[in-house]
């Protein structure tokens, strides 16, 4: 009976590779002098691409994520120069954005590259789909430093929602190991500390007669 079912076992496993195998059948299947097209042999490279499992399922949400990046990474220069300017000089704040516009393009660009390690690429197929970059002046204007934290700790919280949407829904593993490793413990940091910003902040600053001094403290302690 043992010996029947290692034999159906080999069966299965030798079917389950034989379909698996298209870049080698279709290597076969060229003409193997030259691989010249004259002798009726055109090589396809999607037949032997990095691409496997699943992947290429999730190549939509991934193009959202590295927009959702890159559009945050521009916001957050844009007030970085702001709270630079003469007129605001708040040095603190402005070098506490730059890190933050500096991580959401440094994320973007792990993202791009994850997805050309793995077959799909980021380059867009037509006018409705791949990368671009909408309503971002819906996020700029004069921000006060409360606001501007305000604003960022949404941000944050609503891409680490994605993310673990993505992550919860994602069968491939190593996407997975790669979302997790990548985003998940850094957002549960920088959540938490723009949070705590908030939580020092604004009671400081609801109190008229210090909040100029308040303020000043802050930004000194960020710069």
């Amino acid at each position: 009976m043992k010996s029947v079912v290692s034999i159906l076992v080999l069966i299965v496993a030798c079917v389950r590779f034989t379909s698996a195998a298209k870049c080698s059948d279709h290597i076969l299947s060229l003409k193997a002098d030259y691989f010249s097209e004259d002798d009726g042999g055109i090589y396809d490279s999607t037949a032997c691409s990095a691409s496997f499992s699943n992947f290429f399922k999730y190549t939509p949400q991934v193009h959202g994520l590295i927009n959702e990046h890159i559009a945050q990474s521009f916001i957050y220069s844009i007030m970085s120069s702001h709270f630079e300017t003469d007129f605001e000089n708040r040095l603190g704040f402005s070098k506490y954005m730059d890190s933050l516009a500096d991580t959401m393009w440094q994320h973007a660009i792990s993202l791009i590259k994850y997805a050309g390690k793995r077959g799909t690429g980021v380059a867009p197929v037509d006018t409705s789909n791949g990368l671009s970059i909408k309503n971002l002046n819906n996020g700029i204007k004069p921000w006060t430093e409360i606001e501007a934290l305000a604003l960022a700790l949404d941000h944050h919280q609503m891409l680490a929602v994605k993310v673990h949407q993505l992550h919860s829904s994602a069968k491939d593993a190593a996407f997975g190991d790669f979302l997790e490793n990548q985003f998940v413990s850094d957002h549960v940091s920088r959540i938490r500390e723009l949070s705590g910003h908030l939580t020092n902040l604004v009671p400081m600053v609801q109190e008229e007669r210090s909040k100029d001094l308040a303020l000043y403290l802050f930004d000194q302690s960020l710069a």
